[in-house]
Order: structure tokens, then C-alpha cells, then sequence
């Protein structure tokens, strides 16, 4: 079997493994008291070159959740791409952790929120007053859900859109080191460098078990953070299995050479599908993720090949490859020989 489902399924970095088992065989405090969150904190904090607040967590959608209500009054409302994960995959998580806050969806340009767009939408609110939704905030997908990347100008230019507004801005981070490695740029120039506020770091689909964390830059919203994550039930009390494996994934730049692998892999598998003329590449490819119309036929037979994807609903006969960044080369041979 090839797969190309999801890098949720991916490996763990076989240090990660080794050193929660080593952690585990040391008594700690529990609620993040102990020595190896306060390592792990020391570490993010130079990892974003920059003083933050961390929560650790092991689901993104608590990230994504915890963090909007962070930025987002229940009165307030979010825009956010239509097909961002908090629209369509968090089972109404957003709305519920604010208390009621109301995403806005907008059209997006490959999966990527236009200045103009946001512009439009941000000046036809406002004429109700008290009776509407109070925009208050502004939440991005790196990389976007379509595997598109916003480069650091883009960010800014949406960032002082907000700023001109009172709006805050979240980054959904999931696949943050995807980006990273496409555009060859640090963790802080497309985060806090470039105006953002809050962000939902992800590790598990790039090497970790499950190691999600809410990386906070705006020192306002630093207060009762740490509230917002108890008051959710996602205060861990073992928190150090979390912190062990993000210390894991940053250390000798291990997220970023595995970034970089499933992102070249993910070129290589692309170089293959253009020579198929019955293939439609539809979207950029600027991370791990390809996106492309395939007919049927050829479809059926990817599965009899045992190839394994994902069928994207929101467009008719559309296949998602993932790559992850444990894709072996073995399988880049298997592919050229299916297709």
C-alpha cells in the first residue's frame, strides 16, 4: 500500500519516542510545573526569537479554538476562508469555546484570503450597529487547506488591513512547517514579524504523536490565557509528554529537514502526474499536498494499484495526494510505474 491519505498518518521522529520514554522514567510536578515545560518554553521562545506564551496541547482544533476565544468576544465575529478548518472540520468548535462568536467565510483565491476580499466584506458590516456580529478578528491557514502558502508581504498587507480595523489575527498553523520550508523563511517572519497575533503551532502531521501548541506574540492577550485553557478541560496534568516532544521536534532543526522532505518528495510525485495528460494539477503546488482531477478510470485504477487518497468533495472527480515526511523513496519508483 502507498499512502497518500493523510500526514495525520504519518511517523513519529524516532527521537521523540525515545525521549518521552526517557522522561518517563522521571518523576515530575504535573500541570507544566515540572523542569522539561519550562525547557521546552525556553525553547519556543527561541525558536520565535521573541518573548510568547505557550499552552501545550494535543489537538489542533482545541489550538484553533482556545486561541479565537482569546481574540474573539461571543459577540464578535471571525472572517476566515470557506474552506478553512475551523469553517468546515471543527464541528462548530470555534463558536463554541468564544461562547458564540460567528465565523464570516470568504471566497478565497487558491485557498488564500485577498486584501480585497477581506476589505470588501470588513466595510459592508457595520450598519446595523448593535444588532450585528462586532468584527473583531481575522483567522488564516498556513499552509492553506488547498496547500497554498501566504508569503510574508501577504501576511502584512492582511495585517494592516486588521490593524486599520481593530481586528486581531489568528494563523492556523497545522502544516506551519511546510511553509516554512517553501518559503525559506524563519518561524517569526511570517508570524509575529508579520502582524500576527496568536498561533496554533501543529507538530503531529510533521513528526510528533500528538503535540499541538497555542503560541501567543500580542503580550495583551497573554492575561487568563492559561484560564481559557483549563476552563476548555485541556490543562494536562502529565503535561510533560507534550513539551518532551516538541523539545524533540525543534532540536537540530528536525521539523524543518522533515518539512523539507515531504515537501520535495511532494515535487517529485508532481513531475510524474504533469507527464499524465489525463491529469488536471488544479491548484499551486507549494507544500505537501497536490490536488488534481483524475477521471474515473484512473482512479479505479490507483486503487487496484493500492494507492491510497483522498477524495475532496467540495470538486467533482478531484483526488488529495499527501505526502509525509516519512514518504520512502521506494514508493516514488511504485508511483512512476502506476501512473
Amino acid at each position: 500500500m502507498i499512502n497518500l491519505r493523510s500526514d495525520n498518518e504519518s511517523k513519529v521522529f524516532p527521537e521523540i519516542l525515545d525521549y518521552m520514554s526517557k522522561v518517563n522514567n522521571e518523576i515530575s510536578k504535573a500541570y507544566g510545573e515540572d523542569k522539561i515545560t519550562k525547557k521546552a518554553k525556553s525553547l519556543i521562545t527561541d525558536f520565535f526569537e521573541t518573548e510568547v506564551e505557550v499552552l501545550f496541547l494535543v489537538s489542533g482544533t482545541a489550538a484553533n479554538s482556545i486561541s479565537l476565544s482569546a481574540i474573539c468576544p461571543p459577540f464578535g465575529s471571525i472572517f476566515c476562508s470557506d474552506n478553512a478548518h475551523i469553517n468546515l472540520d471543527e464541528c462548530g468548535a470555534p463558536e463554541f469555546y468564544s461562547g458564540g462568536a460567528k465565523l464570516i467565510p470568504i471566497k478565497t483565491i487558491n485557498g488564500l484570503l485577498s486584501v480585497n476580499s477581506l476589505n470588501t466584506k470588513i466595510k459592508n458590516m457595520g450598519t446595523h450597529g448593535v444588532h450585528e456580529m462586532l468584527p473583531s478578528a481575522i483567522s488564516i491557514t498556513q499552509t492553506s487547506e488547498l496547500g497554498t502558502v501566504y508569503s510574508p508581504d501577504h501576511i502584512k498587507n492582511i495585517s494592516s488591513l486588521a490593524k486599520k480595523n481593530n481586528l486581531k489575527i489568528h494563523m492556523d498553523g497545522a502544516r506551519f512547517a511546510n511553509a516554512c520550508a517553501f518559503l525559506k523563511c524563519t518561524p517569526a517572519e511570517i508570524t509575529w514579524k508579520s502582524g500576527v497575533d496568536i498561533l496554533s503551532l501543529g507538530a503531529t502531521k510533521n513528526g510528533a504523536l500528538s503535540c499541538e501548541l497555542v503560541v501567543v506574540f500580542n503580550k495583551k492577550l497573554f492575561a487568563h490565557i492559561d484560564r481559557r485553557q483549563k476552563r476548555s478541560g485541556h490543562l494536562l496534568s502529565k503535561q510533560k509528554f507534550i513539551a518532551a516532544q516538541i523539545i524533540k521536534w525543534i532540536e537540530n532543526d528536525r521539523w524543518l529537514q522533515a518539512a523539507n522532505e515531504a515537501n520535495n518528495k511532494t515535487r517529485e510525485i508532481i513531475t510524474i502526474l504533469k507527464k499524465n495528460k489525463k491529469i488536471n494539477i488544479i491548484y499551486p503546488v507549494e507544500s505537501n499536498m497536490i490536488f488534481a482531477e483524475i477521471p474515473l478510470d484512473l482512479e479505479l485504477h490507483l486503487k487496484k494499484n493500492n494507492l491510497e487518497f483522498y477524495n475532496w468533495p467540495s470538486k467533482k472527480n478531484t483526488l488529495r495526494f499527501v505526502i509525509s515526511w516519512n514518504f520512502e523513496n521506494q514508493d516514488i519508483d511504485l508511483i512512476k510505474n502506476i501512473f
